[in-house]
């Protein structure tokens, strides 16, 4: 028997990661969604009861972290995977080691971007920019840190932070056009909220962005961008999960690519160069 653990950002998606897997291993699967965001994993398992899967084979526990810790106590449980916060895996690790459980962690992402010299600007800016807003910037593995080479960097800056300036937040459901919802909960909105207040003390350079907003229904944050000079700094170490870009300026590829390994844990990287063609 597997146990798969949920985070919230994408709850139906990785339940088909979680089970497949499972499935074609030979194994049954308790799956415990987020309590955040469970309607998703329910309507999954209506979808499942209409296949012609056995009964016990896919199965569906709701609740709390104390569901989640039953499920690592279990001696039936021969396997925990888990994606979510390094906090929380730790915590899974830590059930875990008293039955000896396997256990599968995807825990946190930092993930850099690299900017070079003779980079497209305009696509890095567009990518780069998409790849933060997507899920209001709640997303392991999309750009998390930005590392962009002098000769272009005043360019990368001025139009990084004109297109997070101009992206259109608030509330989905009563606008079509909105690009960017908001945050999961108050819990996630202080986090990022703190986070950026505290690098707004330490001195961080803040192009644009950088507070809570009053006037909408939701917990929504400002799209921002903000210039560090240390990649020991906060922002380039520790996951944001949110909408909010650190951008650090260097003096080579060498340098980006030092900086883009120096980091607990990462999931995936993006390097942005201009293809040279051969004629």
């Amino acid at each position: 028997m597997i146990g798969g653990i949920l985070p919230w950002n994408f709850p139906f998606f990785l339940i088909g990661r979680k089970l497949a897997p499972a499935l074609v291993t030979g194994n049954a699967i308790v799956i415990k969604p987020s309590e955040e965001t469970p309607n998703n994993a329910f309507e999954f398992a209506k979808l499942v009861a209409e296949t012609d899967l056995p009964a016990g084979v896919f199965n569906l526990v709701a609740g709390t972290g104390a569901s989640g810790a039953a499920l690592c106590d279990n001696k039936d449980v021969g396997m925990v995977s888990f994606t979510g916060s390094v906090e929380t895996g730790k915590r899974i690790m830590a059930a875990c080691a008293a039955n000896v459980t396997k256990v599968n962690l995807e825990l946190g992402g930092k993930a850099p971007a690299i900017v070079t010299a003779n980079a497209d600007i305009d696509l890095a800016v567009k990518a780069i920019r998409d790849s933060r807003i997507i899920n209001t910037g709640q997303v392991c593995n999309c750009a998390e840190r930005v590392y962009v080479e002098r000769p272009v960097a005043d360019e990368f800056l001025s139009k990084i932070t004109a297109a997070m300036s101009a992206t259109k937040y608030g509330d989905p459901l009563q606008d079509a056009d909105i690009e960017m919802g908001p945050l999961v909960n108050r819990q996630g909105l202080d986090k990022v909220a703190a986070m950026v207040d505290a690098a707004k003390s330490d001195g961080v350079n803040v192009l644009c962005g950088g507070e809570v907003v009053a006037d909408v229904a939701g917990h929504h944050y400002q799209p921002t961008v903000l210039q560090v000079d240390s990649n020991q700094h906060p922002l380039m170490q520790q996951e944001i999960f949110g909408p909010v870009l650190p951008v650090m300026i260097v003096d080579s590829l060498d340098e980006a690519l030092q900086y883009a390994n120096d980091t607990e844990y990462g999931l995936t990287s993006s390097i942005f160069p201009r293809m040279q063609t051969k004629s």
